[in-house]
């Protein structure tokens, strides 16, 4: 065989090989393990949004958390990208359900006054517009 017929088999034969995989089984595989991005990336600041429209629908609280500092993320990538974030949030002077024209601004009163931190799972397919929030753990402080 020549040496360029033998540079072609090699090239095909892996590409054989992952056709071949069942999609089922190769989901949920990661493909870059989670690494520090910048948490004004844009992708970060969509998943703060979505993970803090989730984070109010779901508490009881009568009142609707902010973030006050998005404080690290990571992202990883799986068979979508997986974003890890820690944000700081504190209760805000609006009442559920939001109204999109109120202006929010957190809470000064002692009584109302709160502070959380959470960390957020957000899986992401951004250029579809898709976002599921995977894990949230929360802790006042």
């Amino acid at each position: 065989m020549t040496k360029s017929l033998w540079l072609s088999l090699l090239l095909l034969i892996p590409v054989a090989l992952a056709v071949g995989v069942d999609q089922p089984e190769n989901e949920g595989k990661i493909l870059r393990f989670f690494e520090s991005i910048n948490t004004s990336n844009a992708n970060v600041k969509q998943c703060v949004w979505f993970a803090m429209k989730e984070y109010n629908k779901e508490s009881e609280d009568k009142y609707v958390f902010l973030v006050d500092k998005t404080l690290h993320a990571k992202l990883q990538i799986t068979d979508r990208m997986e974003y890890s974030i820690d944000v700081q949030m504190s209760r805000s002077n609006c009442k559920k359900p939001l109204n999109n024209t109120e202006n929010c601004v957190t809470q000064k009163n002692s009584v109302l006054d709160k502070k959380v931190n959470c960390s957020f799972l957000v899986g992401a397919l951004p250029w579809n517009g898709e976002f599921t929030l995977l894990n949230k753990e929360c802790k006042d402080i």
